[in-house]
């Protein structure tokens, strides 16, 4: 293999690592290709741990698309915040929490350092992205500031807020028309670095368009870069020191730039809820699947729900669960699917089964028992078990 073919395949390398995206746990992505059907994308268990996973987007052209939701990593009441929320929007174990408590009343102030949230200058929260946790810090700051008795009613349109379907479409086909030119530059760069100049190189020689090659990628990537930081700055206004870093890094980097389109679109719709983008952007059949495992989380949250004994961390826990489910069910009922038929018992593996968990939906042969994986959940027996249960009794 020579020195050439050698510097394609690790450009080519390059280019697949920038593909892969890291995704935290308690956030899920939502990607597309043509863009058309998108679909949603948990943080990969394979290639990840407790706190999170690889995402890949689609590393063809068009390149694709990839959007994010977040759960919000905050259980509030009107008078304690808890870094701790009992439900997961992501198959498996809720993810890694810090599980701090605070009255809201001892805060003295908030800020939000790269992807940290702090609170009285130590860590409450890791987000999934420095955006995110400018929302999170702003979310907490608002609230704050309002007497006792206001704190519920924001709290209510916070979680309320998260679900506004109408939000999402107008900031997408905002982003969509902004988008448009950068699109087609990242699309132009891919075709130029991994077509264009091999077939040139390979004819022509690399001595003899090394410079003419240099030029054009130089044009591609700066004029790229330009326009990734105006949109950036009319999107994310706040995210100086993020624009000026994600800036260099496609302007330096040609394996980046193609993906600019990426970091333009990731933390767009980071403050909503994902089943709120699932019902915009996928198909009907894969909403009502996600939104039957959420509604299993909130119901019945793994166990233990709260990490703290303090009364006043599982009120906030528990005050919050319950706006979110009043929430949710809501909006399902709102978008025509009703909470009943997604809370039905799972068909029977066989005639054996007797019980299954209200929450991972394992089946067991006895009626009464608790599901070890759940960390102890009670098992909820089929309707028929239950039928005879009663009559004995």
């Amino acid at each position: 293999m020579s020195d050439l073919e050698v510097l394609f395949l690790v450009l080519a390398l390059i280019y697949g690592c920038e593909c892969a995206c890291w995704a935290r746990r308690g956030s899920v992505t939502f990607r597309t290709w043509f863009g058309r059907r998108w679909r949603p994308a948990h943080p990969s268990a394979l290639m990840g741990n407790q706190r999170g996973g690889v995402v890949f987007g689609h590393p063809l052209p068009p390149l694709g698309t990839l959007l994010t939701g977040n759960q919000f990593p905050l259980s509030l009441s009107a008078e304690a915040v808890l870094a701790h929320v009992a439900p997961s929007v992501n198959p498996g174990w809720r993810p890694v929490q810090t599980g701090k408590f605070l009255r809201l009343n001892e805060i003295r102030n908030v800020e939000a350092s790269g992807k940290k949230v702090f609170i009285n200058g130590e860590v409450l929260v890791k987000a999934s992205s420095a955006t995110f946790a400018t929302f999170v810090a702003q979310q907490l700051r608002q609230l704050i500031k309002l007497p006792v008795t206001e704190r519920e009613g924001i709290i209510r349109k916070m979680i309320q807020d998260s679900f506004d379907t109408k939000a999402i479409e107008n900031l997408w086909q905002n982003m969509h028309g902004e988008t448009g030119r950068i699109r087609l530059l990242t699309n132009c760069l891919f075709g130029y670095l991994f077509l264009a100049a091999p077939v040139l190189c390979w004819f022509l020689g690399f001595r003899q368009c090394w410079a003419s090659l240099l030029a054009g990628l130089l044009v591609l990537t700066a004029t790229t870069a330009v326009i990734f930081r105006r949109i950036h700055k009319t999107f994310y206004p706040a995210a100086e020191d993020e624009r000026f870093t994600q800036f260099l890094t496609v302007l330096l980097s040609p394996a980046t730039t193609i993906r600019a389109h990426d970091l333009l679109s990731r933390p767009l719709l980071e403050g909503f809820h994902p089943l709120a983008i699932a019902k915009v952007f996928c198909a009907e059949a894969e909403f009502r699947e996600f939104a039957q495992s959420i509604l299993r989380e909130i119901r019945h949250p793994g166990l233990p729900v709260c990490p703290r004994e303090e009364q006043a961390a599982q009120m906030a826990e528990r005050h919050s669960r319950t706006v979110l489910s009043e929430v949710f069910e809501q909006f399902l009922k709102q978008s025509g699917v009703e909470p009943t038929e997604l809370a039905r018992p799972p068909a029977r593996a066989d005639d054996t089964s007797r019980s299954y968990c209200p929450r991972c939906l394992a089946q067991f042969t006895t009626t009464e028992g608790i599901c070890a994986d759940c960390g102890g959940l009670p098992l909820a027996p089929f309707p028929a078990e239950e039928t005879e249960k009663q009559k004995a009794r």
